[in-house]
């Protein structure tokens, strides 16, 4: 661990952010790069907390659940892994995140995703009010991180107006 036992980690939660799961229902690669990557940052001091962030999108079960299952898989104890089982896109994901940082007190929470999607999620944890800070995750170059590229950048341009409309309608 980076920090000593008597420094308080910098932040109050890491927030791991959902990826699709395959049809039996066993995490993606998506979803196991980001929670490899949140575990080693837990493991370098940098939260007591993991939140994984998504709810059913493929399957019956909450992306959420399936990443804390990988989580566990690595040695994390259950009671350091929290979970958020109703968001199915990046707004949502803001949306459920700031519910829960405001009901538990937390002020800063590191941010884990891809590289590629990191862009419009910090823009969106951030338009809610969020005090978040980056933690990419790299992603394989295949044919499929090409396509979520593509995907992203008109995400970017839709999300500008969509949270804005989110959080207006919402206050």
């Amino acid at each position: 661990m980076l920090n000593s036992r008597f420094e308080p980690p910098p932040f109050d939660a890491i927030l791991v952010l959902g990826a699709a799961q395959l049809l039996d229902g066993s995490p993606g690669p998506a979803i196991e790069r980001r929670v490899r990557h949140a575990v080693a940052c837990y493991r370098d001091g940098m939260a007591l907390r993991l939140v994984m962030v998504g709810g059913c999108t493929a399957t019956a079960v909450p992306e959420a659940e399936t990443m804390a299952s990988v989580a566990r898989a690595a040695g994390i104890p259950a009671e350091a892994i929290h979970c958020e089982l109703e968001s199915t896109r990046t707004l949502e994901n803001a949306a459920r995140c700031r519910e829960m940082m405001v009901a538990e007190g937390w002020r800063q929470a590191l941010l884990v995703t891809d590289s590629f999607h990191m862009p419009r999620a910090l823009y969106t944890f951030r338009a809610f009010g969020l005090e978040v800070n980056p933690a990419p995750v790299a992603a394989p170059r295949t044919a499929a991180t090409l396509a979520a590229v593509v995907r992203e950048t008109v995400a970017r341009i839709c999300y500008l107006w969509w949270v804005r409309r989110y959080l207006t309608e919402t206050r």
